[in-house]
């Protein structure tokens, strides 16, 4: 863990295997880690190990807090999820799927979970681990699936090169179907009008609920593997194969771009942090939507000069 400026805060040390990936809780206090040890673990913010969730058989792909930061559910390659309390114990066995569970995420009241898998199905499930709805449909593996802001649909990615909207009760009602490769990701903006695909096909793009395209993020140069919005909706952030994170207005314009492969913004969408091939993390300013304007506006100055036609057509920048 580090700080804003750089600085190491805490090692969470004790994995025996390669770290898929890390978490805060909701409350900030509690981070929770995945490896292919086939354990995950509760660390608090001097890294203190604060619980080890054993059981699965298999490495683990992803792990979560429910909203309210009581609860962990964890997906894993032997073919489960489980959920979990804060000291380490199971409190219910998600099995049903017949291959790797990608991930798994909590519905935003806390109370349902859906999981994707590479048997090409979803699931939504209870608290208990009782089986709800399976969302079937896609012919290829499913790799992510996530609520809507108001619990009401769900939006999987799969390598079948769709994405898709559902209800509760499993019905399809969104197929959407335009990239050319792997979709890699789809979440849903935060007021959960608009939604956001990452490809294979170095493309990421966005869509209306009625499966309408919105905008086509086109600049990355190899697979895009994640694509998401800000906490206020107005930008969106990707990550690529090309090794560089670029962020983008709804429109599809290019802000900014950064070295290094990116994660996320930061719950106050001023940062993002991205991981480079000589082994460094990095914090990145990102600025606000007007700062990022400005600066895109200030690259192309000289652009205007020998078309000021251009200026004309972008009105985003101010006319001189």
């Amino acid at each position: 863990m580090w700080d804003i400026t750089g600085k190491q805060l805490a090692v969470l040390k004790g994995h025996e295997g390669k770290v898929n990936s890390a978490a805060f809780s909701p409350n900030g206090q509690q981070v929770i880690t995945v490896s292919d040890d086939f354990t995950a673990r509760v660390w608090d913010m001097n890294g203190l190990l604060l619980a080890v969730l054993k059981g699965h058989e298999g490495k683990i792909n992803s792990a979560s807090f429910s909203p309210n930061g009581q609860h962990i559910v964890t997906a894993s390659s032997d073919s489960t999820a489980r959920l979990w309390d804060l000291k380490g114990r199971q409190l219910a066995l998600l099995q049903g799927h017949d291959a790797n569970v990608n991930n798994a995420n909590f519905s935003p009241n806390g109370n349902l979970i859906v999981t994707a898998s590479d048997d090409t199905t979803a699931r939504l499930w209870n608290l208990s681990g009782r089986q709800l709805a399976m969302l079937s449909g896609h012919i290829s593996y499913v790799n992510s699936a996530s609520f809507s802001p108001d619990g009401q649909r769900i939006v999987t990615a799969s390598d079948g090169k769709t994405a898709r909207v559902w209800d509760l009760s499993g019905k399809q009602l969104v197929l959407i179907k335009e990239h050319t490769s792997y979709v890699n990701s789809a979440s849903f903006s935060p007021d959960g009008q608009r939604i956001i695909t990452a490809s294979d096909d170095n493309t990421a793009q966005e869509w209306d609920l009625s499966g309408m395209q919105l905008a086509v993020l086109s600049g990355h140069e190899s697979a895009v593997w994640s694509a998401n919005y800000s906490p206020d909706g107005q930008r969106i952030v990707t990550t690529s194969d090309d090794k560089t994170t670029r962020v983008w207005d709804l429109d599809g314009r290019q802000l900014a771009q950064f070295s290094g492969v990116g994660v996320r913004f930061s719950p106050d969408g001023r940062y993002i942090v991205t991981v480079s091939d000589d082994n460094v993390a990095r914090v990145w300013r990102v600025g606000s939507l007007d700062e990022l304007l400005a600066r895109g506006c200030d690259w192309l100055k000289d652009y205007f000069v020998i078309h000021p036609e251009a200026r004309q057509r972008l009105k985003v920048c101010p006319q001189k």
